[in-house]
């Protein structure tokens, strides 16, 4: 994982285009709604900016879409009048959220714990060794 944040960012800027399929395929009942989709759809180029320079603390905003991902499925899914192009969509965007939340900060913690584990047990084994 020598370029995860180059990864990540594409993955996100997957899900960004995947958001404006999804424009032309979800018919939206009020301003309100259209004005909330396309914040989230700023958010969501501006995520795939911070990733792809290395901020830290947009893994805040990452965990924000993808909360916002589950919610938008739960609505949208009870509703039997939505087009199944965008409900595929809505299914795509948020495991490839979760995929590049996981490359940026799940997969290099646990490959950490393994080293460190890996450091441990082989400490212990070589004190163990008997001559």
């Amino acid at each position: 994982m020598k370029n995860k944040y180059s990864l990540s960012s594409n993955l996100i800027l997957i899900t960004f285009l995947i958001g404006i399929v999804n424009l032309f395929f979800y018919n939206y009942e009020s301003t309100q709604e259209l004005v909330i989709f396309i914040s989230i759809l700023i958010t969501r180029y501006l995520l795939f900016i911070l990733i792809r320079r290395r901020f830290g603390w947009s893994k805040y905003l990452l965990i924000l879409i993808i909360i916002r991902s589950f919610y938008r499925l739960y609505v949208v899914m009870g509703d039997a009048d939505i087009h199944s192009v965008t409900k595929i969509n809505l299914y795509l965007q948020a495991i490839i959220s979760i995929l590049a939340f996981a490359i940026l900060f799940i997969i290099p913690k646990l490959k950490e714990w393994i080293g460190e584990r890996r450091k441990y047990l082989s400490a212990t084994r070589v004190s163990n060794a008997q001559p």
